[in-house]
């Protein structure tokens, strides 16, 4: 799920309403809180709805300023005697598994990370995740995803280990398992503009994705606040070339009127594609590191050349052997 508040979810039934939801089909489902008081982040598991989910998260991982102002994520990661109580009370009172979510705890001495995550173990933590930067590695401080560190990490530890950090492609996920053993790997903000990543076998534009997601929002009465927020991530890229599409996205209301935007939206990028603009369609995932502006789109308006469908319309990437990337911490 979405990073929950555990005080807020323990505390305010609208919170609850608004922030958790599933259906049959999502599963398996981790519901993840932030938090560093174990009672509230049991308080919080508790109220899901019975059997609703298969393991309960501790996000250690949010690097934002939020994080740090209400004293959760990954600024919890130097004070291990918290995140050891949380983990420790969470899998002797809860039914299903407890994991944790962390990033490295510094960039200078890997034991610390290494005495962490044997501490987590020790206490109860099911499955452990490790985005492979610090916290001070976000925006535009984000930097190679230290691949090396999991591996540390994962010949350390006896239960599964996720990677986290730098998985832009499926090519991404193959290599980061292959190079740090790790038994699964997370991609989160790549995955949330592009969320067909994990399926190698199809080549889909970000405005086909649009709609198909819109199908399944309406089949599942998705709160129109969230269809907006992802649009805006998997469209990201076309709304810095057509930018007067997403003031008709920020004023929608409604499904139907999202949809419209989205049809319309559609309509524009393939008109650029017969017309053989170039213009990137994917661009969110890298915008602090290849922003697009003014500049690719004076470009993009005197191009001739038509944009293939498939790996060649995305952003251009760096190095391969130099994974990074930006991703989320809700995921």
């Amino acid at each position: 799920t979405p990073m929950l508040h555990s005080r807020m979810f323990s505390t305010q039934p609208k919170y609850r309403k608004e922030q958790f939801s599933t259906c049959p089909e999502d599963r398996p489902v981790f519901a993840q809180f932030c938090g560093d008081d174990p009672q509230t982040v049991l308080a919080a598991a508790k109220l899901l709805p019975p059997g609703s989910v298969d393991a309960v998260d501790l996000n250690c991982g949010c690097p934002q300023g939020i994080a740090r102002k209400g004293h959760y994520g990954a600024y919890l990661l130097s004070e291990p005697d918290v995140i050891e109580g949380i983990v420790s009370t969470l899998d002797k009172e809860l039914s299903v598994p407890s994991t944790v979510k962390i990033r490295l705890v510094n960039n200078h001495e890997l034991q610390d990370t290494l005495n962490l995550v044997s501490r987590l173990e020790a206490a109860g933590a099911s499955v452990l995740c490790l985005h492979g930067r610090t916290k001070e590695m976000k925006g535009q401080f984000t930097g190679p995803a230290d691949w090396d560190a999991i591996a540390a990490v994962r010949k350390r530890v006896g239960i599964p280990l996720i990677a986290n950090g730098g998985i832009q492609t499926f090519q991404d996920a193959e290599r980061c398992l292959q190079a740090t053993g790790a038994n699964a790997v997370m991609s989160s903000e790549a995955l949330l503009e592009y969320p067909a990543l994990f399926c190698p076998t199809r080549s889909v534009y970000q405005d086909e994705l649009a709609l198909e997601y819109l199908e399944l929002a309406k089949l599942y009465q998705t709160p129109h606040k969230q269809i907006k927020a992802h649009m805006f991530h998997f469209l990201y890229a076309g709304l810095q070339l057509h930018t007067d599409l997403r003031q008709a996205f920020g004023e929608a209301k409604g499904w139907d009127q999202i949809n419209a935007a989205a049809m319309a939206f559609q309509e524009r990028r393939r008109q650029d594609r017969d017309l053989g603009n170039p213009w990137p369609d994917k661009g969110w995932y890298m915008r602090y590191r290849e922003p697009l502006g003014k500049k690719r789109k004076a470009e993009s308006d005197g191009a001739t050349e038509a944009s293939p469908k498939g790996d060649d319309v995305k952003v251009p990437r760096t190095e391969p052997n130099t994974p990074e990337s930006n991703e989320a911490e809700s995921v």
